[in-house]
């Protein structure tokens, strides 16, 4: 397992939310100021500089509920919030464009490249000088931590990435629509195209003497569509990454995308298949998972509970075509009944400094921790709890 995946993880994971999050906005006409203000709020706590220095240390990668519970903390983060079949949803789709990105990257330089893309569009979006200047921070750490990294650590890390997702199947309307996924929700491989640079167009053999001469070349047809290398990218702070892994893929699409389950695919962190009595292996694991993913709950549950309340509104993330408001665009939810729903993000008020307790209750698979020294106390001997680390900024 890479200890060096997570950043990618979580740093792709969150650029992908963040794209469909901006879409829907600007899909349901949210005010400019209120939608300029949803997506600050999110990229200030998501790159909170001690948070992100916490995620480029390496371990291994957070366990898929830790990950979720994660994610629906950062979408909580400003003034909208979102039911959990529409969370669900929204993971879903941000999981399934992870692994549409890592299955068509040709090689390890495009890893770095599709990243680089998605903390772009970060600083696209942080137009406010606290949410700017944590994504440049963001941006020189990842220079500085993979730039240089040996070839075979970079794709070591997106095989451990693709480990992540090779469960997943989920089918989305964008790749339905462009044809790079089958109805079943597999995946189709791009054909073939551009070689990563720094390689030949297949098709030549060339036989070498001992000492490493050229005697003989041999051509054969290589049976694909493939062109020179193109242009290699670059992997500066600021430059062109001559790829378009890692960009918003809502802005060339439909404006109305949707997602769906398979059926056939059990999926666990959906809400569509019945709760099973976890097993006593499944039951450690579990609490295994709990334990490496608390000390970042812990942390962006209290940066959360901090943020000031505002005037909240209603945003249908995944509308259907019944929707009361005349949105247009189906969505797909297929469980075992056989029926579709609309999934909406609900608007509440939320108090001007919530308790620590009042936030963890939400979490329904993690001990409830009400008060700062209770949660100090949880803490274990491993490091310093990431609330304490906050504090000492």
């Amino acid at each position: 397992m890479s200890l060096r995946a997570l950043p990618l993880q979580f740093l792709n994971l969150g650029g992908e939310m963040m794209y469909v999050i901006d879409q829907r906005l600007k899909a349901q006409e949210i005010p400019e100021n209120q939608a300029t203000k949803v997506r600050n709020d999110i990229i200030t706590i998501m790159l909170n500089r001690r948070f992100v220095e916490e995620v480029f240390t390496p371990q291994e990668m957070y366990s898929s509920p830790s990950l979720r519970t994660v994610f629906d903390k950062l979408a909580h983060a400003s003034i909208m919030r979102l039911n959990p079949p529409s969370m669900d949803k929204l993971y879903d789709l941000m999981v399934m464009a992870l692994k549409q990105q890592l299955l068509s990257c040709q090689c390890p330089r495009e890893v770095l490249l599709m990243t680089l893309n998605h903390l772009d569009a970060l600083r696209e979006y942080a137009t406010l000088p606290q949410a700017a200047a944590q994504v440049e921070a963001a941006l020189t750490l990842f220079c500085q931590t993979y730039v240089n990294m040996p070839a075979g650590e970079v794709w070591a890390a997106r095989l451990a990435l693709l480990s992540f997702v090779q469960d997943v199947k989920i089918r989305v309307s964008v790749f339905l629509k462009q044809g790079l996924q089958t109805p079943t929700g597999t995946l189709v491989l791009p054909p073939p195209g551009p070689v990563p640079f720094g390689n030949e167009v297949p098709g030549v053999v060339r036989v070498m003497a001992g000492q490493g001469e050229v005697v003989g070349i041999l051509r054969f047809p290589p049976n694909g569509d493939f062109a020179p290398p193109a242009s290699p990218g670059s992997l500066d702070p600021v430059g062109e990454r001559g790829t378009t892994l890692g960009t918003n893929m809502y802005t060339t699409s439909s404006e109305e995308s949707s997602v769906a389950t398979t059926s056939s695919q059990t999926y666990p962190y959906t809400c569509n298949t019945p709760a099973q009595p976890p097993s006593s292996d499944a039951s450690a694991a579990a609490g295994g998972a709990r334990g490496r993913g608390m000390t970042e709950l812990n942390l962006l549950a209290q940066l959360i509970g901090s943020a000031p309340s505002s005037k909240e509104f209603r945003l249908n993330l995944f509308p259907s075509e019944d929707d009361e408001d005349g949105a247009e665009g189906a969505v797909e939810w297929a469980v075992e009944g056989g029926y579709s729903s609309t999934i909406t993000i609900e608007g509440r008020m939320r108090n001007a400094r919530p308790e620590l307790g009042r936030i963890m209750n939400e979490l329904s698979d993690l001990t409830l921790i009400s008060t700062k020294d209770e949660l100090r106390a949880a803490q274990d001997d491993k490091g310093q709890d990431l609330l304490d680390l906050m504090d000492s900024v």
